[in-house]
């Protein structure tokens, strides 16, 4: 009986020196000495006995917040914000009523967030960006924290996705080239299906990202959640295209290729195909001994990209094509110099494929001049010099009918531009 009477008393004894050690780490916080306020309640945690004591962690998380606050230097040795933030979830674990931050409607946890938060945007502003995203990261950690438990204060709460703090911490540390740290916090922005054009470019960089690490089934799901919420065919296509080398003709078209055969209806990328086989096979030195080759796949590449949608520009390249096989026919023409009857023949037949040419490229030239005055096109550089170019060779085939009036009509409509 004397033993536990005296055990009953020793652990009163020893419970009353420990509320003690707490009053006096309160009356530190009440005079704003927080430094003696720190080095008293590190002593008190310092005894294992005392780390499952709720209060003690409640008054740690307080008084470290403080320091935090008072750190505008950034002088400390150790990172005051964290162990305050550790230290208020140790408390919540160990007394799940939460009573004393209840009292306070958890300002410490939001306070915590308000110093990482703001100090995030002033380094991110500062260009500093590794600095913005450890800081935006915590403070949306403490976010998550905050919203999963339902807390509010003064009648403020949370979202459960703040898409603005997880782009931010996203950008950050996209820009400080932690792209691996990024990603995760990009697909949460992706994932939620936000329909705002700010977001469209954060489903390509999961693209291009994914498709680098060669996971083709989440390139594909990011360009798809893009196409979903952002038509835009255009972009898209230029995006899985990926960027290969211009100098890599041989690469580029069989890329062009595979997409068709996945897209066989897509007029961009079918009109790229077909401008990129153009200038492969009207760009040379030497004539390329398959040349004939290429202009029966160009033809039927062409072919295929005006069916899909007649534009001013797929018009002008086919126009330019035809033009092409008239000067080849002009050059064979000239290369008949004899006068018996078989030279003779051929002659007359490189002139009667001559006119016929001359007809198919009016075709084209007409409609894509046609397309060009519709859509104004003197407004854009590019446009303008197809425009005018389209003009000069309408020009010498109504000068070749024999039509002035054609001919004085479109010198007049040079003029203007």
């Amino acid at each position: 009986m004397r033993k536990l009477l005296l055990s009953v008393l020793l652990a009163s004894s020893i419970s009353s020196v420990f509320a003690q050690k707490l009053d006096d780490v309160q009356e530190k916080i009440s005079k704003g000495k927080y430094d003696e306020a720190k080095e008293k309640i590190d002593k008190v945690l310092a005894d294992p006995k005392n780390q499952i004591n709720a209060n003690a962690w409640y008054y740690k998380g307080k008084v470290y917040t403080e320091l935090a606050r008072q750190d505008s230097t950034g002088s400390l040795t150790y990172d005051a914000k964290k162990e305050a933030y550790d230290a208020f979830k140790k408390y919540q674990e160990l007394e799940p009523k939460n009573t004393m931050m209840v009292l306070d409607q958890n300002v410490g946890l939001f306070s915590l967030y308000d110093m990482y938060y703001n100090k995030g945007v002033k380094n991110y502003n500062n260009k500093d960006y590794a600095a913005a995203f450890d800081q935006m990261k915590n403070a949306l950690d403490i976010e998550t924290y905050i919203a999963k438990r339902g807390y509010s204060y003064n009648g403020f709460s949370f979202p459960v996705l703040d898409t603005q703090l997880v782009n931010l911490t996203a950008s950050s540390a996209y820009l400080a080239k932690k792209e691996d740290d990024a990603i995760p916090y990009f697909e949460q922005l992706a994932n939620a299906k936000i329909k705002d054009k700010e977001y469209k470019e954060v489903y390509g960089l999961l693209a291009e990202y994914y498709a680098k690490k060669n996971d083709a089934a989440k390139a594909d799901k990011y360009l798809a959640l893009g196409r979903e919420l952002f038509p835009d065919e255009g972009y898209w296509t230029a995006l899985e295209y990926g960027n290969i080398p211009s100098t890599d003709t041989t690469k580029r078209l069989a890329r062009y290729e595979q997409m068709l055969q996945k897209y066989p209806n897509n007029f961009p990328l079918a009109l790229d195909y077909a401008t990129e086989l153009f200038n492969y096979t009207y760009t040379y030195d030497k004539k390329p001994s398959d040349y004939e080759a290429r202009q029966q796949k160009l033809q039927a590449a062409l072919e295929k990209a005006v069916s899909l949608q007649s534009s001013a520009f797929a018009n002008y390249i086919m126009a330019q094509h035809i033009y092409n096989q008239i000067y080849d026919l002009d050059d064979a023409l000239r290369a008949v110099r004899g006068t018996t009857a078989a030279d003779k023949a051929k002659k007359a037949d490189l002139v009667a494929k001559t006119d016929k040419k001359y007809d198919e490229f009016y075709t084209y030239a007409q409609k894509a001049f046609d397309l060009y005055t519709q859509d104004n096109a003197h407004t854009k550089a590019q446009d303008k010099a197809n425009y005018r170019k389209i003009i000069n060779q309408l020009i010498d085939y109504h000068q070749r009918k024999k039509q002035a009036d054609k001919v004085a009509s479109l010198q007049e409509k040079l003029k203007t531009l």
